[in-house]
C-alpha cells in the first residue's frame, strides 16, 4: 500500500488530488496515539494521493512523558519504543521535586551522606500481573549505573517487582514498606534493633519484593523473628513461590555480577530480600 503524501488537520473536508475528480468525498480518518493518556484520537485527512489506505502509525511516548507520570503508574507496551529501550532507564541529581518528598522523611542532614551523593532513578518494571509499571529510586551515585544495568535486565527477563516507590510514600517507615511488597534502596536509617548506619542510610542497599523474601533475626533461644509480619509463610525457603530470590534466581544472579552481597547468604541475620555493595 503506497501513501505518497499525508497532511493531518483538524478540517472537516477533505479533498482526493490526482483521481480527475473535485467532489467531495466521505472524510477518511487516521488514528494517532496521544502520548500523554496512551487513548487513541481520530484525526482527519487533508489530501491523500491514493486512495487505496490510510496506515496506522505509531507514536511512543518519550521517555521525559513516562518520566513525568508518578512511579507505579501502568504503561501500555504500545507507548515505549523498543528502540530507544535504555532512555527509559535514568539516572540524575536528586530534583527540588522529589527533595520535598524526601527532606525530613528518608533523607536529614546529616555527617555521613549528603544530598549530591544521591542520585534519582527511573526504571520501567514488570508487576506480578505482567503489566508495565514506572519505578524510582534513591541511591547512591556509586551504585547508580549498577542498578540501572540490572533493572533493565530484569525489564528485558519480565521479572515481577510488586511495586518500587521511595519509601517516603510509608512515611519512612520501613516496616510499612516491607509490608506492601515495596522495592526501595535509600532510608537514612540504622540496622534493625542496632545504632548501627544501614547500607542503607547511605543508599548503598537494596530491599527486592521483601513480602516474599522476608528479614529473619534469631533469639538466644533459637526462635525466629521475621519482618515484615504478613513474610512469616514465606521464611520457609524450602517452598516455592512467585518472588523469590534464592542463588537459582535473576535477581540474585544479576546483583552479584555487579559485585552485590546477598543477606541469604549470611548466618544471621539471613535477609532475603537485601542487596548491598560495598564500596572504597
Amino acid at each position: 500500500m503506497n501513501i505518497k503524501s499525508v497532511w493531518i488537520i483538524p478540517a472537516a473536508a477533505i479533498l482526493l488530488g490526482g483521481c480527475g475528480s473535485n467532489d467531495a468525498v466521505e472524510e477518511p480518518t487516521v488514528k494517532v496515539m496521544a502520548r500523554q493518556t496512551g487513548l487513541l484520537s481520530t484525526t482527519t485527512v487533508t489530501e491523500i494521493t491514493t486512495t487505496e489506505a490510510v496506515t496506522e502509525a505509531a507514536v511512543y511516548a518519550t521517555p521525559s512523558e513516562i518520566a513525568a507520570l508518578p512511579a507505579a503508574s501502568q504503561i501500555s507496551p504500545e507507548q515505549i519504543d523498543p528502540a530507544n529501550l535504555s532512555e527509559y532507564f535514568t539516572a540524575e541529581a536528586v530534583p527540588d521535586a522529589v527533595f520535598s518528598r524526601i527532606n525530613g522523611v528518608s533523607y536529614h542532614e546529616n555527617p555521613n551522606i549528603s544530598l549530591d551523593d544521591l542520585r534519582y532513578l527511573r526504571v520501567l518494571h514488570y508487576d506480578p500481573a505482567g503489566e508495565i509499571r514506572t519505578g524510582e529510586l534513591l541511591c547512591n551515585q556509586a551504585i547508580a549505573d549498577d542498578l540501572l544495568d540490572i533493572f533493565r535486565g530484569l525489564y528485558d527477563a519480565n521479572y515481577a517487582i510488586e511495586r518500587m516507590v521511595l519509601v517516603d510514600a510509608y512515611g519512612g517507615d520501613d516496616d510499612a514498606s516491607m509490608a506492601a511488597n515495596n522495592t526501595s534502596c535509600f532510608n537514612y536509617r540504622v540496622i534493625a534493633g542496632s545504632t548501627t548506619l544501614s547500607y542503607h542510610a547511605q543508599g548503598l542497599a537494596i530491599d527486592i519484593n521483601p513480602r516474599y523474601n522476608p528479614y529473619v533475626t534469631f533469639a538466644a533461644d533459637g526462635s525466629a523473628q521475621i519482618s515484615p509480619e504478613n513474610g512469616v509463610p514465606y521464611a520457609d525457603r524450602e517452598m516455592f513461590f512467585p518472588m523469590k530470590i534464592d542463588r537459582n534466581d535473576l535477581c540474585y544472579q544479576l546483583f552479584t555480577a555487579h559485585g552485590f552481597e546477598w543477606g541469604g547468604d549470611w548466618d544471621t541475620p539471613l535477609d532475603y530480600q537485601h542487596f548491598e555493595k560495598p564500596v572504597s
